[in-house]
C-alpha cells in the first residue's frame, strides 16, 4: 500500500498481515472529497490498523494525527509508518480501544476536526462507535466523520450530531461522511 498524494506522495506503508486497508480508489475518493479540509487540521484514526488514513491525512498538510488501535502489530506498523515520514513528532499512537479512548478524549475536553472509522469488516463497531459518538462528543465545530463500512452496514439514525453529505458504495465498501452541525 501507498501514500497516494500530498508531500510523501508513493511512499510505501507497512500493512500488517491480517488486515484490510482501505483500497486505492476508496483512499482516493476519500481524499478527494476532503482535500480542502485537512491542511491544518487536527484527526483522529480509529481503528488504525496500518495508519492508512492518518498518514495520507499528515501527507496531504494535517497538522496532527491521533491513531488507535488494540493490536500491538498494528500499532507497531503504525509507529513504523509515521516515523518513516518523520511526523513522530505530531503524532500520538495508541495501544488502546476504540470505545474507551472516545470516552477519556471527551472528559479531557480532546476534540477532532475528521474523525476516520475504519473497523474490521462484521464486528458491528461502526454502530457501536457511532453510538459512543453521539454520547462523547469529540467532534469540532465543523468537523467531519469519515466511514470505511461494509455496503449493507445501516446505521444513519445513530449519530444525530451531523448530517450526511456523502454515501456512495464503491464494491462491497462504502464511504459515508457525516458534517457536524
Amino acid at each position: 500500500m501507498k501514500i497516494i498524494g500530498g508531500e510523501f506522495k508513493g511512499r510505501t506503508l507497512r500493512v500488517p498481515s491480517g488486515i484490510r486497508p482501505a483500497s486505492f480508489r476508496i483512499k482516493k475518493s476519500v481524499f478527494d472529497i476532503l482535500r480542502g479540509e485537512i491542511k491544518d487540521k487536527v484527526v483522529l484514526d480509529l481503528f488504525g490498523g496500518s495508519g492508512a488514513l492518518g498518514v495520507e491525512a499528515l501527507s496531504l498538510g494535517a497538522k496532527r494525527a491521533v491513531f488507535l488501535d488494540i493490536s500491538k502489530a498494528c500499532v507497531n506498523a503504525i509507529i513504523k509508518n509515521v516515523s518513516a515520514i518523520r511526523k513522530f513528532p505530531y503524532c500520538s499512537v495508541l495501544f488502546k480501544d476504540s470505545l474507551g479512548a472516545i470516552k477519556s478524549f471527551n472528559y479531557k475536553n480532546v476534540s477532532f476536526d475528521i474523525v476516520f472509522i475504519d473497523p474490521p469488516y462484521y464486528k458491528g463497531m461502526v454502530k457501536k462507535t457511532l453510538k459512543a459518538l453521539d454520547e462523547y462528543d469529540i467532534l469540532a465545530p465543523s468537523g467531519y466523520l469519515v466511514i470505511l463500512c461494509y455496503r449493507s452496514d445501516e446505521f444513519s439514525d445513530i449519530y444525530s450530531r451531523g448530517n450526511i453529505v456523502y454515501d456512495k458504495v464503491y464494491g462491497q465498501s462504502r464511504i459515508l461522511i457525516y458534517a457536524k452541525v
